[in-house]
Order: C-alpha cells, then sequence, then structure tokens
C-alpha cells in the first residue's frame, strides 16, 4: 500500500471527458453507500428514501460489524445505474467514496489518513494537474461527507463495544433509522419519540442517537 498521505501533500491527478479511460472506473463496483449518501442521491433524483433503496441498492449483514451493509446495485451489464457517456448523471450528490477518488480516506481515533487508490485502467495519474489532498477535498466538497460519515462510523464502534449480536428486530431498526429516513420519520412520529419537524440530515443524527440509546442501550 501506498504511504499515507498529509493534508498538504500533493499527488497529480485530473480526469476529463477526453481521457481514454473515462466512465471505466464506473464498472463493476462494490460500491457501500452510507446514510448520508444516500439522502443526497435520492433527494437528488426527487425519490423517497424506501423507492430509492428498492430501485438502487441491495443490502447484507456484514461479517465483522453485524449491521446491515448497504450496496449500490450495478445495471446488468455490471455499469453503474447513473453513468453516462457524457459521465455521472447524479454527479453533484455522487457518493463518498466516488468523490473522494483516487484517494481512500481511513479515520483513528481524532486522525485521518489518505491514500492513493492507482488502478491499471486509471489514465488520470498520467495527466499533469498537481492537487494538494487539502485542494481535493474543497474541490470535490468532500468534507461534508466525511463529517456525516464520521457520525456513522461512532454508531458502527458503539456497536463493537456492546459485544453482542443484534436481533432481527434490531437490526431492521437500524436500517430504518439510519437508510430508510423517510419511513424512519413516519416511524418516530408514530410512536412519539420525534415530536419536531427535521431535514433529513437532522433526523439521521437523531437516528444514530436514538439507535445507540434505544437498541445499543448506551
Amino acid at each position: 500500500m501506498n504511504s499515507a498521505l498529509a493534508m498538504k501533500d500533493k499527488f497529480k491527478f485530473l480526469c476529463h471527458k477526453e481521457i481514454e479511460c473515462f466512465n471505466k472506473c464506473c464498472y463493476d463496483l462494490n460500491l457501500f453507500l452510507t446514510p448520508y449518501d444516500v439522502i443526497r442521491m435520492k433527494n437528488g433524483l426527487g425519490l423517497s428514501s424506501s423507492e430509492f433503496l428498492k430501485k438502487y441498492t441491495t443490502w447484507h449483514i456484514g461479517f465483522n460489524t453485524g449491521l446491515p451493509v448497504v450496496t449500490l446495485r450495478m445495471k446488468n451489464d455490471l455499469k453503474c445505474p447513473f453513468v453516462t457517456k457524457e459521465g455521472c448523471k447524479i454527479y453533484k450528490d455522487r457518493p463518498s467514496s466516488c468523490r473522494l477518488y483516487p484517494l481512500a480516506r481511513v479515520k483513528v481515533g481524532d486522525k485521518e489518513y489518505y491514500y492513493i487508490v492507482k488502478e491499471e485502467h486509471c489514465k488520470g495519474f498520467n495527466e499533469n494537474k498537481i492537487w494538494s489532498v487539502e485542494e481535493w477535498l474543497k474541490d470535490q466538497e468532500a468534507e461534508i461527507y466525511n463529517k456525516m460519515n464520521d457520525l456513522f462510523m461512532e454508531l458502527i464502534a458503539a456497536k463493537q463495544r456492546i459485544g453482542r449480536k443484534l436481533n432481527h428486530e434490531e437490526i431492521q431498526l437500524f436500517y430504518l433509522a439510519c437508510f430508510n429516513i423517510d419511513e424512519f420519520r413516519k416511524f418516530a412520529l408514530k410512536k412519539g419519540i420525534l415530536n419536531k419537524s427535521m431535514d433529513d440530515v437532522e433526523l439521521m443524527k437523531f437516528g444514530f442517537k436514538w439507535i445507540k440509546e434505544k437498541v445499543f442501550k448506551v
């Protein structure tokens, strides 16, 4: 693996429509989606969370975490459902991992590390545009994604600390509160655990806190 990059460290990369490999990175992906990814994508498409999840995703229980893992469903030809000849049709609301590419982010405690992801097909590294990690994150508007995804990772860490498997009902509640935000809003209002209007992002944060208290008992 390449050495970790600090925020001021430089790398060379550029992706554009004229490059030979354009769109090749949008093929046969195992693309994990975070709750914030789902909110941005479903709102950008004008869909409810239920509609988006049913049409564009699959989910399974993660081997290490025992928690629902949501992935983007590729088309039958293994292409991303949002890729076109002109590029990504949801570019403004593209998921975290697409946004960071060609960087990968690792957070350990209060420290974050970035690594270059070099794939054989990618010719972007032959271009002459030079970025610092900090410049790339700002250009790709990745800061808000990192912030929201860190909150989700805190929730996963809380699950790991309780040292037990979740039962079926608890898994369903986790999936509801984290990913199916529109249905969680209905659930929370009906159960009386939500007594004020919240936008999707604030409701997501509320859901994380509720799962910690209700399901994880922490």
